[in-house]
């Protein structure tokens, strides 16, 4: 495993470190959840990326990450024990961070996901942010999503600046844990690069329309 982690750092362009990767039409995706490079990916030439809100209604996802320096997105399963056990650290982010203009969203990309059923999910889970629907698992394929509770960081610029795991627990949660996604949030905030700015997600398998 540390072998495979030191090539896997000696072949990962440089560019990922500086930001320039890009989530839209403007540019490419080279990050996965295996902490693996993926092969470049492009939006099509399009002014939106659309998903669905608990109402309903398309919900612009490009535009919503042009409108603030940092959005977050968490990948989103009913069934999956570790993104459950990390609401509670999840809500605590949402309330340290959305003053400072963070962007919190739940994404749903799994086959079983509708408006409706992820509105009345967030309410019983207490979510303060939304859960959007992924339909046809666009944005999960385009961000090589693949493991409920994977996060990604975006700037303004759409940029990725973290992707990986909430924090270094999977299901037993302790007061020792790397809070990875934390961290990248205080240094962007900061104006630094994140000190790890990749980690392999914990969580469940998406199970992807």
């Amino acid at each position: 495993m540390r072998a495979r982690a030191r090539f896997l750092r000696a072949i990962r362009p440089q560019a990922f470190y500086s930001g320039v990767v890009k989530l839209g039409w403007l540019a490419t995706i080279v990050v996965c959840a295996s902490c693996a490079p993926a092969a470049a990916t492009k939006l099509p030439d399009a002014p939106r990326i659309e998903l669905s809100s608990g109402s309903g209604e398309a919900f612009d996802l490009s535009g919503a990450v042009q409108s603030a320096p940092l959005t977050v997105l968490v990948f989103f399963s009913t069934h999956c024990q570790c993104l459950d056990a990390h609401g509670a650290r999840l809500r605590a982010l949402y309330a340290e961070y959305r003053p400072r203009g963070v962007q919190f969203y739940m994404v749903d990309s799994e086959s079983g996901a509708s408006p409706e059923r992820d509105e009345a999910e967030a309410r019983r889970r207490g979510y303060p942010f939304p859960v959007l629907v992924d339909r046809g698992a666009r944005v999960a394929g385009l961000l090589s999503a693949e493991y409920a509770s994977y996060s990604v960081v975006l700037d303004r610029g759409a940029r990725i600046r973290y992707a990986g795991a909430i924090d270094s627990d999977r299901i037993q949660l302790r007061d020792t844990a790397t809070p990875h996604l934390k961290n990248a949030l205080d240094d962007l905030l900061a104006g630094r690069n994140p000190r790890v700015a990749e980690v392999e997600a914990l969580g469940c398998t998406l199970e992807k329309w």
